[in-house]
């Protein structure tokens, strides 16, 4: 943590922080003596991963909090080609309820995924947030923002 001169520098350290950390949430394995079942800190991960397309949605997409998300369908950063609905899912069922009441809808799920899972898929009916293939469309995200100078030009103050 540092003091910056302004925002993009401030973006350069916090954003790159946050994967990190949710890279660690996601590589965490907990102990089956503590907890009742094996896996990583997916709540965590799925709400730092969630945090970071907010966050960058908000300096891209123009509008409502809702409409950040629309970031997850732009073609130079997520491009996940998903429907209005599976945003809207993404944004009520998971980020909404993890930031305020951390928990999600018990109607989707959290997954490790593989790396050719997709970030959101439907089986059985159900919705899965696919952790892996999140965090790394997530880095490839974050780099093309951070690579771009002219984003911060109109926000240099929050």
């Amino acid at each position: 943590m540092a003091i910056h001169p302004n925002l993009q520098s401030m973006l350069k350290e916090s954003l790159p922080e946050m994967l990190l950390v949710a890279k660690y949430c996601i590589e965490f394995q907990k102990d089956t003596s503590i907890w009742s079942a094996p896996g990583c800190y997916g709540y965590p991960a799925a709400l730092v991963l969630l945090s970071i397309a907010d966050s960058i949605g908000s300096y891209i997409e123009q509008g409502s909090i809702k409409n950040h998300f629309k970031i997850l369908n732009n073609q130079n950063y997520y491009d996940l080609n998903l429907s209005n609905d599976e945003i809207g899912i993404i944004y009520d069922k998971y980020r909404n309820l993890l930031s305020h009441h951390t928990v999600m809808s018990t109607d989707v799920g959290l997954n490790i995924g593989a790396l050719t899972s997709s970030v959101l898929q439907k089986e059985n009916g159900k919705y899965w947030l696919n952790l892996i293939p999140f965090y790394n469309v997530s880095v490839k995200t974050v780099k093309s923002f951070l690579d771009n100078p002219k984003i911060l030009e109109n926000n240099q103050t929050i």
